[in-house]
């Protein structure tokens, strides 16, 4: 645990406190007064952040920054595993307030590249599909509405 770093912990804690409430990384800043682009910055390394931004950061979520005399054991808070390995294609981290498992591949990567069109890529480890958004988010843009005549659009 200790090759992980203050820093990254600090994040990891953030993390577990926000997906203990279910929430996104806006949902989560709003509801704690920040801006989501510090709450993603510290989420990956709060090195940067000074110690009283930490130690704000922190309250209330059932975390804090301690000083303990080096030899003496402490604690070891459990990260989920998640959190530690699944990573996207891309190389980020899933959201927290996603349910995120391993897989053999997920429905889309079927579709998409094992009986599609695209080219044959390995599955991917870790998925998060099955996902059913909270009450009132909306993501981006509205869909288009479907054209008359228009066949079902995909996964179908």
């Amino acid at each position: 645990m200790a090759e992980l770093g203050v820093a990254r912990e600090v994040g990891l804690a953030l993390r577990a406190h926000r997906r203990e409430r279910g929430q996104s990384q806006r949902a989560y800043a709003a509801a704690r007064r920040l801006s989501r682009e510090m709450l993603a910055r510290v989420e990956v390394d709060a090195g940067a952040a000074s110690l009283e931004t930490v130690r704000a950061l922190l309250e209330g979520t059932g975390y804090e920054v301690a000083v303990v005399p080096v030899g003496v054991d402490r604690p070891l808070p459990q990260w989920d595993d998640t959190d530690l390995r699944a990573r996207t294609r891309s190389g980020s981290r899933f959201p927290a307030h996603r349910t995120v498992r391993g897989t053999d591949g997920p429905l889309w990567w079927w579709y998409h590249e094992y009986l599609g069109s695209r080219p044959y890529r390995k599955p991917p480890d870790w998925t998060a599909e099955g996902f059913t958004p909270p009450e009132g988010t909306r993501y981006g843009k509205r869909p288009r509405p479907r054209e008359e005549g228009e066949g079902p659009r995909w996964p179908y």
